[in-house]
């Protein structure tokens, strides 16, 4: 068991968009990289199901980014794109009965 502090502050917990835009930019950017844990399932990811679609889709448009126009332009794709897909769909967490956000 776990006691806390009373006196000891908290980070506030993060909204399901910017755990959504965590989760997908930072293994979109990871497997765009070839980290030798880009290769994961969604679930080890953390993701939902909503979650991964979004990432696949990114993952795919980041390649091609980089493809044509370097690195640095793909990793900004990955955030600009990432950022637009979490908010419309407020965090992508609703497609998965037994997603969790990471603890």
């Amino acid at each position: 068991m776990c006691i806390r502090d009373s006196d000891t502050p908290t980070a506030p917990a993060a909204s399901p968009v910017q755990l959504c835009f965590d989760l997908i930019s930072y293994w979109a950017e990871q497997d765009l990289l070839g980290s030798r844990w880009a290769g994961l399932d969604w679930e080890q990811k953390g993701m939902s199901n909503q979650q991964y679609e979004i990432y696949d889709d990114i993952v795919h448009a980041a390649r091609a980014a980089r493809r044509r126009r370097g690195t640095a332009a793909a990793k900004e794709l990955i955030r600009q794109e990432t950022l637009r897909r979490c908010t419309d769909e407020r965090g992508a967490t609703h497609s998965s009965e037994n997603w969790r956000p990471p603890s």
